[in-house]
């Protein structure tokens, strides 16, 4: 076992740094929450009628990310949660440690170091102290001062190594606890951005195009059309004779059967010129064609 007067403050300044990134992490996580709940506008959920697909969509991308984002905060209060390892824990756990003991059991068996002088376990330690305690007692009853004297001090000595074992502990168990949560923290960090993500598509549709003017069958005789906008329009069957069209945009109107007579088409040309038709005078910016 080291001296027990050993400077011990890198374990603790250790300590105070993973709970530190704990507590980054905590609030982190907090942040992330605040803004699904508060930036993502989750009443968008009630403008989706739920025969769409999109709002199960949306309850499931706000769920994931919600309960990702409490698993976060949980595994990072985990860490700040305060962590008592005992010598007598140890002992039990020595060869069959639990998941929280295993790092510091894994630490103390690959460097022998601190249980060297204790047959390389906690056990020895522990029966180090008792052997000190019968010596003391067989002490005092011979009232021997000298061996009394000289058992108080391998007792404090003991006692030392004991607390530095038990805190030594406690780190590599702070240590692992922290490893363990960082991996599953990256994995539900990955999964509240997915579910973000999946909120934010689902609950905002493409806003909804502007209906297109259906004009089947109409009679738009001598109609004056001049500049309209009747992209997309259904014109089949519509009568356009001698309407008026200069400037107006037909390019993906659907004009099936329309009667062309007299019409001035969206280029200036008239019907009866260009074959009885518009078809390829469908915007002002095919005047001057041929």
């Amino acid at each position: 076992m080291p001296d027990p007067t050993q400077d011990f403050s890198g374990v603790w300044n250790a300590n105070d740094k993973i709970r530190s990134a704990a507590k980054w992490l905590l609030a982190s996580s907090a942040a992330v929450g605040a803004a699904l709940l508060a930036g993502s506008q989750l009443s968008n959920i009630g403008k989706l009628a739920p025969s769409e697909g999109r709002f199960w969509w949306a309850i499931a991308g706000s769920v994931v990310g919600l309960v990702a984002v409490i698993v976060a905060i949980w595994l990072a209060t985990r860490i700040l949660l305060p962590i008592t390892v005992t010598i007598d824990q140890m002992v039990r756990q020595w060869e069959h440690p639990k998941q929280d003991l295993a790092p510091a059991v894994r630490f103390f068996k690959n460097d022998t170091s601190y249980l060297e002088d204790y047959g390389s376990t906690p056990q020895g330690l522990k029966d180090q102290q008792k052997q000190t305690e019968d010596r003391l007692t067989a002490a005092g009853q011979r009232r021997d001062q000298p061996a009394i004297d000289a058992g108080l001090v391998d007792r404090a000595n003991l006692a030392a190594a004991v607390l530095q074992f038990e805190q030594l502990a406690q780190y590599k168990v702070l240590e692992g606890r922290f490893r363990r949560s960082l991996r599953w923290l990256i994995l539900v960090t990955a999964m509240a951005a997915a579910g973000i993500v999946v909120f934010a598509w689902a609950s905002n549709p493409p806003a909804t195009p502007p209906p297109v003017a259906v004009l089947t069958n109409a009679t738009l005789v001598h109609a004056n059309l001049r500049d309209a906008d009747l992209d997309n329009a259904v014109l089949d069957h519509a009568n356009l004779t001698g309407a008026d069209l200069t400037g107006a945009d037909l390019r993906h109107a659907s004009l099936v059967g329309v009667t062309w007579h007299d019409t001035t088409c969206p280029d200036g040309t008239n019907s009866d010129r260009a074959g009885g038709t518009c078809a390829g005078h469908l915007t002002a910016e095919t005047a001057g064609r041929p």
